[in-house]
């Protein structure tokens, strides 16, 4: 038995047969030691040394290896950032921009990453395919240029093209590929008398890249010679044919895109990701110990590749800082890179390159999305993130003909009429189904409940109405403007029930604001003495907190147009199998006698599963514990329900499990081959389920997720197939996530996690 001893100079990589390693056995132990997803403990690893030792094999002391990993680390490894957050607490992150550099220099990664949008009309499947990639992201945050004949050609900067065979003066504004090749959206240029040049932004046309002559600095050294403008001077710009022109502000035209001077003549590319936040246990026990994590993924990976868990990283985790609170510390990483690049070795073109990172959309459940989106939560009376839909306690008393005539618009069949409800069973579906609890951060202590007044057929009916249609879009700018008057109201003597009410109103909560309102309501609780008096000192303690838009949620201060409430998607898994399969599934099993569960479990057996491309079915599982099941037991469960529950539950009730098994093959699609059709089909498949419950009995809409199932379509428009932000692949990660934290020291476990990620890659 004998120990490995390393010199400087094999830690500094002498060996260059190991680089970085000193050899071999370094190697194989801090690959060992740093599997993804298979965490080994300190204790774990010195088992291994031990058993080299007895079996003869050199083997390195662990604090031989620590010194090995530490150097490693700081060579090329991802750092770990420490943050004090404006709520006062510590946290720790992985170094984003680092981990997204790391991606592009993997030639395992960058061969399916795309940074550009693509149009096409068919066989659509990942998100640059759709309508937030190729409009909606920032012209700034959007690839900036592309290269042909030696020559980079810059958005917002002028170019001479070949149109039509003759040649011209355009504006490039996006870069795009279709059909294999690269264009550029352009805006006309208008020469006015040779002092300068005005952009019609109204005058848009696709422009191939081998169109493209010459560039901004080629023009910029030879206008002169040429016969035009100084193509420095834009004078303005017109968003009509004959509107008024407005001053030109995208660009320094001096300059022309920033990003040019930045790149150093190195080619830019864009970098979106898929940001994902929610919540875990860090113990092993059934003892909650929550975790709230950041993750992503990036978007520009094809939809076989974008779930893998190769692709998934981790940013932070905390038990003690919020969510909101830790977005500050990331949305601070990703401005950075916005407003400075993120230098990467491109392992293809085999150069450097710059990167320019954005968020694409933010996933997570619903009472995360919620939160990240300062909203309410799914218990409030405006219970819904994306639009003003009302809940219960509102007044409006509609006819239920009308109901059903909006659903049946585009159902493939003509409904039968609505039939009177059954007060028994609507009763015993109701105990069943009840609301879902609100967002994150409510108090835990049970209030005492009021006996609340019975609904009327008549209300019940109305509420239903307004639950079945999409209301009003929220509007981000609105939000922001209805927090500042919250917390004004707030910060106000006297104030306190108008800003709560404010809140109920307008279905608003922030939970990064909320922080320093308490603080507030507390201050105030102590003063005595006359209103002025009192209100001069509230004006004092506000200055010494944060300033306009530091006081409010990180999530405006990511740049890049994001929207949280039309950017945080329907999330499939929480609202169809852990949403409708799972309510539907426990009814059923609970209307069963044990007869009739016999019979669903000899059904569940007999089911020949070789086409489903699952194991055996657990039958005896998925019956006797229908409460307890997971997503991939009602994976199953939605698959074969509608065989083994024939005749064995209402006629009603199997037709509402009939339209969902037929609505979930749409919602899963992996590639849409004609998007007009399937969002027509998709929406009448919806309206379909809905009407069928609605049949079976209204009382299923005490839960929100019948309402926001309905804005799935219109996120898939814009985003792309529901597989793509669809959250398996993030939550499988709860389980390296608890397992680092089981094997910290329990002292710093933000810190702890963070650096186990980091050294795994």
């Amino acid at each position: 038995m004998y120990r490995v001893k390393w010199s400087q100079k094999d830690l500094l990589g002498e060996n260059k047969e190991w680089f970085p390693w000193p050899d071999r056995i370094a190697c194989i132990l801090d690959i060992l030691h740093h599997v993804p997803r298979s965490m080994f403990s300190e204790h774990q690893m010195s088992v291994v040394g031990w058993s080299h030792q007895v079996m003869g094999l050199p083997a390195p002391s662990r604090r031989s290896m620590k010194r090995v990993e530490k150097l490693l680390q700081k060579l090329c490894g991802i750092q770990t950032l420490r943050y004090k957050g404006a709520l006062g607490n510590v946290y720790y992150t992985n170094d984003i921009c680092a981990m997204i550099a790391e991606e592009f220099a993997n030639p395992l990664v960058r061969k399916h990453l795309s940074d550009l949008p693509e149009e096409r009309n068919t066989g659509l499947s990942e998100a640059r395919h759709f309508s937030r990639w190729r409009h909606e992201i920032s012209v700034d945050l959007a690839t900036p240029m592309a290269r042909s004949s030696g020559q980079d050609f810059y958005v917002l900067e002028p170019a001479m093209v070949m149109d039509c065979g003759s040649s011209s003066y355009r504006m490039p504004s996006r870069w795009f590929e279709k059909g294999g090749n690269v264009y550029a959206d352009t805006w006309g240029m208008t020469m006015m008398d040779g002092q300068g040049w005005i952009v019609e932004e109204h005058d848009t046309k696709p422009i191939e890249l081998k169109q493209f002559m010459v560039s901004f600095p080629y023009l910029r050294e030879s206008w002169e010679q040429r016969g035009i403008a100084d193509p420095t001077v834009i004078l303005g710009s017109r968003q009509e044919r004959d509107g008024r022109v407005s001053q030109w502000t995208r660009t320094d035209s001096k300059i022309g895109n920033r990003w040019r001077e930045k790149a150093q003549g190195k080619r830019v590319y864009a970098f979106p990701v898929w940001l994902y936040c929610d919540d875990t246990s860090g113990n092993k026990s059934k003892k909650w110990n929550k975790h709230n994590s950041f993750l992503f993924t990036p978007a520009g990976l094809p939809h076989d590749q974008a779930h893998l868990e190769y692709h998934v990283h981790f940013i932070c985790t905390s038990n003690v800082a919020p969510p909101l609170e830790m977005l500050d510390g990331i949305s601070e990483q990703i401005n950075k890179g916005q407003s400075e690049g993120i230098w990467a070795w491109d392992c293809e073109a085999d150069e450097a390159a710059l990167l320019i990172p954005s968020v694409l959309a933010v996933l997570g459940d619903n009472p995360m999305q919620s939160e990240l989106a300062c909203h309410i939560g799914l218990h409030g009376k405006y219970f819904c993130r994306c639009c003003f839909v009302k809940g219960k306690d509102a007044d409006d008393m509609e006819d239920l003909d009308d109901i059903t005539e909006e659903l049946l618009v585009g159902a493939p069949s003509a409904a039968p009429e609505y039939p009177s409800i059954d007060s028994g069973a609507s009763e015993s579906a109701s105990e069943r189904s009840g609301s879902d609890t609100g967002g994150r951060g409510s108090k835990s202590k049970k209030k005492k409940k009021r006996k609340q007044r019975e609904e009327t057929a008549q209300e019940m009916l109305a509420r239903v109405r307004r639950f079945l249609k999409v209301r009003e879009a929220r509007d981000p700018i609105e939000t922001q403007r209805d927090l500042r008057n919250v917390f004004t109201a707030a910060t106000t003597i006297g104030q306190k029930t108008h800003s709560k009410a404010l809140k109920r109103e307008k279905g608003i909560k922030d939970m990064y604001q909320e922080h320093f309102t308490e603080k507030v309501f507390d201050f105030m609780k102590k003063l005595s003495g006359g209103v002025p008096e009192r209100q001069a000192k509230v004006d004092e303690l506000v200055k010494t907190l944060p300033k306009d838009e530091m006081l409010a949620s990180p999530v405006w201060r990511i740049q890049d147009d994001l929207d949280p409430h039309r950017d945080t998607p329907v999330e499939i898994l929480h609202v169809v199998l852990l949403g409708f399969v799972k309510y539907f599934w426990r009814d059923a099993m609970a209307r069963l006698s044990d007869e009739q569960k016999a019979t669903v479990i000899a059904c569940l057996i007999s089911v020949r599963t070789s086409g489903l491309e699952i194991p055996p079915i657990a039958a005896r599982t998925l019956v006797k514990y229908a409460g307890s099941l997971v997503g991939r037991d009602f994976r199953v469960v939605a698959q074969v329900a509608p065989f083994v529950l024939h005749g064995l539950v209402p006629a009603a009730c199997y037709k509402a499990w009939v339209a969902l098994s037929t609505l979930i093959p749409l919602i899963w699609q992996p590639v849409i081959n004609d998007l007009v059709q399937y969002l027509a089909d998709l929406r009448a498949g919806i309206n379909t389920f809905l009407l069928a419950t609605t049949e079976w009995t209204p009382r299923w809409f005490n839960k929100p997720k019948f309402h926001i199932i309905l804005h799935l379509p219109d996120h898939i428009e814009r985003l792309g197939p529901a597989i793509l932000f669809a959250t398996e692949s993030f939550e499988s990660y709860n389980s390296p996530i608890r397992s680092l934290s089981i094997n910290s020291n329990r002292q710093a476990p933000s810190r702890d996690i963070a650096v186990g990620f980091a050294a795994s890659g």
